[in-house]
C-alpha cells in the first residue's frame, strides 16, 4: 500500500525541505521514493508502513542524534558496513577478476556500501564494453574521492565514452543534467536497482535489514563473512 507525497506531508506534518533533506542524508531510503504515471504526468509515492514508521522514528530521535548519528542508527547499509575482499568474493555480480583492479583503484581492502554497489555497475560496463582492466582502475581512481559524500542510493551513474576513453559521472535522480553532445553515454544505471536486488539476493549472507519486506527485523551482525563494522 502506498501513500502519496501531499497526503505524507499532511499526515505527519513534516515539510517538503524536511523530507528531502532527510533523504540527502540517507536516513529515509532513496528506493523510497517511487514514481508513478498520473493524469498531470508523474507524481511520487511511498510505501505507505515504513515511511510512516521511519519518519515517526526520525521525528522520535532527532533531538537527540545528529542527522548523520541518525543515518548511522536508521540506515546502517550505507552508513555502518565495510566489506572485505572475501565479502566481494561472495557476491556474483562483482567480476572476480576485477576485484585487485578495485583494490588498486580504491587503494584499500574494505569497502562501502555504495563502492560495493559501483563495482557492480563496473562489473556489467566490463561484461557488455572493451573496457580495459586499466581503464577500470582510473575510473575508480577519478570517482574515489566523491563516493563518500553519497548518503543514499538515489543516484545515476552513467558512462561516457570519448574517443575510446571512458569517463564517469554520479548524479541525484531528480537533478537536470545536460551532457555535452560530444560525449557518447554507454551506460546509465540507477544505484537503487543494484541496492535493492544486492539487499534482496544477500540478505542472508550479508545480514541486510530489508525495509520493506516481512522480515524486516535482520540485524547488523559484524560476525558474518566478508562483513566488518566501521
Amino acid at each position: 500500500m502506498y501513500i502519496s507525497k501531499k497526503d505524507l506531508l499532511k499526515e505527519t506534518g513534516i515539510s517538503y525541505g524536511q523530507l528531502y533533506r532527510w533523504k540527502r542524508e540517507g536516513i529515509i531510503p532513496g528506493e523510497w521514493f517511487i514514481k508513478q504515471s498520473a493524469f498531470t504526468g508523474q507524481e511520487t509515492v511511498f510505501p505507505k508502513t515504513q515511511i510512516l514508521n521511519r519518519i515517526k522514528a526520525i521525528q522520535e530521535l532527532k533531538d537527540k542524534y545528529t542527522l548523520e548519528e541518525l543515518a548511522k542508527i536508521l540506515s546502517p547499509e550505507i552508513a555502518d558496513r565495510y566489506f572485505t575482499t572475501d565479502g566481494l568474493e561472495i557476491i556474483e555480480e562483482i567480476q572476480k577478476n576485477l576485484i585487485p583492479a578495485f583494490v588498486q583503484g580504491f587503494d584499500k581492502n574494505s569497502f562501502t556500501f555504495i563502492e560495493v554497489i559501483i563495482m557492480i555497475a563496473l562489473s556489467e560496463l566490463k561484461t557488455n564494453t572493451d573496457i580495459s582492466l586499466g581503464q577500470i582502475t582510473t575510473m575508480v581512481e577519478g570517482l574515489k574521492d566523491y563516493l563518500p559524500q553519497i548518503k543514499f542510493t538515489g543516484f545515476i551513474f552513467i558512462v561516457f565514452d570519448r574517443n575510446n576513453d571512458y569517463y564517469a559521472t554520479l548524479y541525484e535522480e531528480q537533478a537536470k543534467v545536460f551532457i555535452d553532445s560530444r560525449l557518447k553515454i554507454i551506460r546509465e544505471i540507477h544505484l537503487n536497482d543494484i541496492s535493492n536486488k544486492l539487499k534482496l539476493k544477500y540478505r542472508k549472507s550479508f545480514n541486510f535489514r530489508v525495509d520493506n519486506q516481512d522480515d524486516n527485523n535482520l540485524e547488523f551482525n559484524s560476525g558474518e563473512v566478508g562483513v566488518e563494522p566501521v
